[in-house]
Parts: C-alpha cells; structure tokens; sequence
C-alpha cells in the first residue's frame, strides 16, 4: 500500500469572524479522504474544527495587518517546502501571494475575497497607496500561477478573466450550502411579517437602514418585525439603544453571536431574509454566505441594489430588491405585506433556486478537481 496522500490547507482567519462553514465543508471533505494538515494563524482557531480528522500547525501572527499576513504565507510556503507534500490548497484569496513560494507543488487557489478589501487601492498616503496596488497586481498574478483557482461566483470569474487569468485554470465552485439548512421556511400570513438578518452587524452592512427602515414601515401601518442575529457587545448595545430611540425596540429582536449550528432554527423562525451591503468595490464581487443560506431555507430574499445580490435574486420571484437607503427598505417592506398571500409561491422559488447552491451538489466537484490535480501531477512526475 502506497502512503497516504499528503494535503496541507493554509488558512487566514480573523478573531471577529462571524462565520466559517464554506471553509469547515472544503475542509472536513479533504480530511475525511486523506492525511490533512491546517495551517493557522493563531491556537484560537483549533476549536473550530475539533472532531475532524487532521493535524494542525500554527504560525503565530501579532495581528492580521498586511506585514503579518506577508509573514504568515513565507512561513506556510516554508513549511509546504519542507516535508513531502502531494498538494496544497490556499484557502482564500487573501492567500494567493503564496504561490510564488510554493514552486513546484500542486496548488489550488479558493478565491472568495475581492483582492481590493485586503490590498485597498486608494490610500491616501502615497507610499501605502503605491505598496498596496503592487500587492494587488501580484495577487491577480498568483492566481495565473497555482494549479487551479476557484472563484465562488459569477462576477469573480469574469474579474479574474478581465486580469489575465487563463480560463482554463479557473472554476467556478460556490461556496455551499449543508443540506440542513432546507427547506425550513413556515411563511406565516396571518400574523406579523417576519424579517431575519444574520451576519456580522455594522454601519455599512445596512444596520442604520434596517432599523430607520423599519421604524418607517410601521410608521406606515405595516405589521413588521425584526430579528438580528450575530452582533457583536458593541453592536448590541447600540442596535437596542437605537431600536429604543425609533420606537421599534418591542419590534426588534437583537441577538449575539451564535454557533453556525444555530442558524437554521432563526431562518425556520422568519418570513423573508435580508442581505444588505453598502456598495463598496468588493462587496460586488463577494456574494454573502446568507444569500444561499436563505434561499436554500425557502425564505425570500430582501437584498440590497448590488450585484451580489441582483445576481441571484429575481425581483419578485425569489425575493425583492432595493435601493440602499431607509426608505426604500420600508418601501419593499411594505411590498411584500402587500404581496403576502404570494410568500408560500415565493418561499416555493427561492428554495427551488437555492438548490444548486448545496454542498452535497457541489462536494463532488471540488472532490473531483481535488483528484484531478493529484492525477496530473502523478502523470507529471512519472
């Protein structure tokens, strides 16, 4: 019996993190059929990924500026160079630079980051905005570089090909959806309209919009409430304060951050889901986690005027969209409690849409990539 294949996955994760479900299913698949090892940046993560089948090794990093992520990738190339390796899978597009130190080894490339939110184009200061372009023209450059790279949807991989990637190393692979989360939905029409966000809550994640928004639409008769779920301390106390403020706070119900497990019983409890993004540059390109969480979950989706969101959600079909502002919030509120005899056709569709979306549908690809690249570089070193 030949020795087991060896598969090093490099991950760059951030201690506020709200979530890490697309990367625990790429990774429990990967560990489950061969020897893994988890490179992180700090012992904190371990926790996430007990039970799996793996070994783990930690490069400690300060913080997560731009110096150490540059230091984490030399030390993770070091490592990959130092003991046999069959492949190596970087776990986020903030991960692309180590390519350059990894030559050699099979590479894949999990593209779920605008390079932009990491490497921002536009500093002020001319010498950071200078370090910074060049960071991200060598990101894009990595990405020609590794064995293949997976963009998690549609506006990655045009932005890719637009930068020089050859189409024939990149692969289109969402991020997933576990089959636990569908069909949830209970679309209830005779009571209160039911809104759910999940996700990290901030400003420019719509916070000020959903809340205002929401004061407006029971300010014009509309019976709705609100659930937020995955608040920081910070963001709870001002979500409650300000709920208080608007008069909605008997309305709005304000949750911290829960497990990914816990997730579903919240979807299971709501009419429509929410994805709100101010548009930033990345942010029409990074689809969000919740997206297909909720259209998998057969609940309506309520999304921002964004790619990411327009992308996926047909006005009227499988959700709503809107003009990012308070107003226009309570508009589409009102428009769906208009609309409410439809919500069970409408939930109908959005779980129909999501279905693709399932890891158990897209598992076998990723698997099948995974296995592809190993072949290829047996038939290249025989």
């Amino acid at each position: 019996m030949g020795k087991p294949v060896h598969i090093v996955i490099a991950t760059w994760f951030y201690e506020g993190q709200p979530g890490y479900l697309d990367f625990k299913y790429r990774i429990k698949a990967l560990a489950e059929r061969y020897r893994v090892t988890l490179l992180l940046r700090n012992a904190f993560f371990e926790k996430e990924f007990e039970g799996l089948p793996l070994e783990t090794r930690v490069f400690s990093t300060k913080g997560t500026s731009v110096l150490d992520q540059l230091r984490f990738m030399r030390a993770c190339a070091r490592f990959c160079r130092s003991q046999p390796v069959d492949l190596v899978v970087l776990l986020g597009s903030q991960l692309a630079i180590t390519a350059y130190g990894l030559k050699g080894l099979p590479t894949l490339l999990y593209w779920n980051e605008h390079p932009t939110h990491f490497f921002f184009p536009d500093y002020r200061h001319p010498i950071k905005r200078l370090a910074s372009r060049l960071l991200l023209r060598l990101n894009y450059a990595a990405a020609n570089r590794v064995s293949k790279v997976m963009p998690i949807g549609e506006a990655h991989l045009e932005d890719l090909l637009n930068h020089g990637v050859d189409p024939r190393r990149a692969e289109l692979i969402y991020m997933g959806v576990e089959d636990r989360f569908g069909f949830l939905a209970q679309v209830n029409r005779a009571a209160a309209l039911r809104l759910v966000y999940t996700g990290t809550v901030m400003r420019e994640r719509g916070r000020d919009v959903m809340l205002e928004g929401l004061a407006l639409a029971r300010q014009q008769g509309h019976d709705a409430t609100l659930t937020i779920v995955g608040a920081a301390e910070d963001q709870l106390a001002y979500c409650r304060q300000r709920a208080a403020e608007l008069g909605i706070a008997e309305h709005v119900q304000v949750v911290g951050r829960v497990p990914g497990s816990e997730i579903p019983r919240y979807l299971a409890d709501a009419d429509v889901g929410i994805c709100i993004w101010e548009d930033r540059i990345w942010w029409r390109f990074n689809p969000p986690t919740k997206l297909f969480e909720y259209l998998v979950a057969g609940l309506p989706v309520l999304g921002s005027r964004i790619r990411t969101h327009s992308d996926y959600v047909v006005d009227g079909r499988n959700g709503w969209i809107f003009d990012y502002d308070a107003q226009a919030f309570a508009n589409v509120i009102g428009t769906v409690a208009a609309q409410r005899a439809q919500l069970p056709a409408v939930s109908q569709a959005a779980h129909a849409s999501g279905k693709k979306y399932l890891w158990s549908a897209l598992a076998p690809q990723f698997l099948g990539l995974v296995d592809r690249t190993l072949t290829e570089q047996q038939g290249a070193s025989s």
